[in-house]
């Protein structure tokens, strides 16, 4: 009798701490019992849901007791009944979340310094374009240099980047992209930027912008997305890994047009100087200055943000390929697509960083 007071004790003791907020977590499977109580305590908050929960505990204390000692005492308490197990909830990430209504803007991007601080090369394809292959695509690596179109192969020099120069200063980083051909009045393609924080080859935020229209910033048409789960990349980060449907890429929208917790996170603009550039603005407090891997893309094909990696969506086989005499050529469902390797802002790279530029 004295044990089943003490058990008693213990389960009346995990109810009071459930009630006044303490979080009782663990590594993923089934709840105990003391999270079961604490979990259902939270979820009703009524007075006779508790005591519901009271006397459920304290039977199952009692048959858990008797169960120990060998003694069969189902007589007294018929509907006692051993303790089910409750899965644990999990994180549904939303791609549309309730973002901050856009509000007047209190900066904007100024003058561009003229010193770069961090800058990569990428291929051009427009070199053997008239021939309908390239030979800076790197499929496997997540390196896409694809900018022809799915089976017939016609190049698209406005989404084909060159050369991209990054300049950080106290408020804002400045990418600049170049691109082979100048940028069209009108289009459907998207430019952006993707940004390492830890370097581990997995994106954590994706900036996407449509084609700008103006030499003059703006806020119209840019995105930031956020990988909550940590799901780019899948397996491997970088490596071309068999496909997973359930991956979701970036699936949290964290600025749209001047919607969000920060109206100036982020400004594109085309450059004034260069026909064939754009340039990306984005606040250092969208993920502060302790050094961190970027790249950039463009992408006028699958434009899918909870895709990525591409690679990790398609095989090999169904992306198709840009080079000659391979026999999966040509390109198919991985087209008119751009990403550069990655290059490196305020640490010093070990050389073993997924995806790091040579």
């Amino acid at each position: 009798m004295r044990r089943t007071v003490l058990i008693w004790a213990a389960v009346m003791l995990i109810i009071i701490l459930g009630l006044v907020g303490c979080n009782f977590s663990g590594e993923s499977g089934p709840l105990t019992l003391e999270e079961a109580v604490h979990a259902g305590v939270q979820a009703t908050l009524t007075k006779d849901a508790w005591l519901d929960g009271v006397e459920s505990a304290r039977k199952t204390a009692i048959a858990a007791e008797n169960s120990s000692d060998g003694s069969d005492n189902s007589g007294e308490n018929p509907t006692a009944n051993p303790a089910v197990a409750t899965p644990r909830p999990t994180l549904e990430p939303t791609l549309t979340p309730t973002l901050k209504p856009a509000s007047g803007h209190l900066i904007s991007p100024g003058k561009i310094k003229e010193r770069v601080d961090s800058y990569l090369v990428d291929y051009n394809s427009s070199d053997y374009a008239e021939e309908g292959v390239t030979y800076g695509d790197q499929y496997k690596a997540n390196i896409l240099e694809r900018p022809f179109t799915s089976e017939d192969m016609v190049y698209q020099g406005n989404i084909d980047i060159i050369r991209v120069n990054l300049k950080v200063m106290d408020t804002w980083a400045y990418a600049i992209i170049y691109l082979a051909n100048d940028l069209p009045s009108t289009g459907t393609m998207r430019y952006g930027m993707e940004l390492d924080l830890d370097e581990n080859g997995r994106g954590d935020y994706l900036i996407r912008s449509y084609l700008p229209t103006s030499t003059e910033w703006s806020v119209s048409g840019v995105q930031v997305f956020y990988d909550l789960d940590g799901d780019v990349g899948s397996t491997r980060p970088m490596v071309n890994d068999p496909p997973d449907q359930s991956l979701n890429g970036y699936e949290v929208l964290l600025f749209d047009s001047g919607e969000g917790e920060d109206p100036d996170l982020v400004w594109v603009r085309r450059n004034p100087d260069e026909l064939n550039s754009l340039q990306i603005a984005y606040k250092n407090d969208l993920i502060g200055m302790t050094g961190y891997l970027w790249s950039a893309w463009a992408d006028d094909g699958l434009k899918a943000p909870d895709y990525r990696d591409y690679n990790d969506r398609f095989t090999e086989e169904s992306a198709g390929s840009p080079y000659p005499g391979s026999p999966l050529y040509p390109i198919k469902s991985v087209y008119l697509v751009d990403t550069t390797c990655r290059s490196y802002f305020g640490f010093t790279p070990t050389g073993n960083e997924p995806g790091l530029c040579p």
